[in-house]
């Protein structure tokens, strides 16, 4: 299953982005008794590849996903036990990174390597104690050049 859900990552991480009203990876998921249940957490990166994760599982597991964009991993740490729910899942796949390493109008990121070290490490164990298989995907690399919030890498 991560060989598929990697896969559809990648071709979903190319797909353009519609209005957040509208945006597809935030609809709600009908369950298909029987499946395995799978949860994506992250931001807009894995907004993008979540219909196509869905798509590409279709009739082997219910992907579902948060109800938001996760933002950072400040974020995160706040929210993942509201995330996850009192449900049971067998795979998370969580996604962090591009908004952590964000410019603020002080020059220091939105949240600084260590505490973004220390962010992750907390949500994984949190994820880690639903028993589910975690995956953290690394897909978005920094962009290069001038960009509008500025990031670094």
């Amino acid at each position: 299953m991560k060989k598929l859900i990697l896969a559809a990552m990648a071709a979903g991480a190319l797909m353009a982005q519609t209005p957040a009203k509208k945006d597809p990876a935030l609809a709600v998921v009908r369950e298909t008794p029987g499946l395995k249940r799978v949860l994506l957490i992250g931001d807009s990166i894995s907004m993008g590849y979540t219909p196509v994760v869905r798509e590409r599982l279709r009739g082997r597991a219910n992907v579902h996903r948060i109800g938001e964009n996760g933002g950072p991993t400040s974020n995160g740490v706040a929210k993942v036990d509201a995330w996850l729910g009192t449900f049971e899942w067998d795979v998370i796949h969580f996604n962090f990174g591009l908004h952590d390493l964000k410019v603020m109008d002080d020059g220091k990121r939105q949240v600084e390597l260590d505490q973004y070290e220390a962010n992750l490490r907390k949500i994984a164990a949190r994820l880690k104690e639903t028993g589910a298989k975690v995956i953290f995907a690394t897909t978005t690399p920094v962009p290069e050049g001038k960009v509008s919030p500025a990031r670094r890498p």
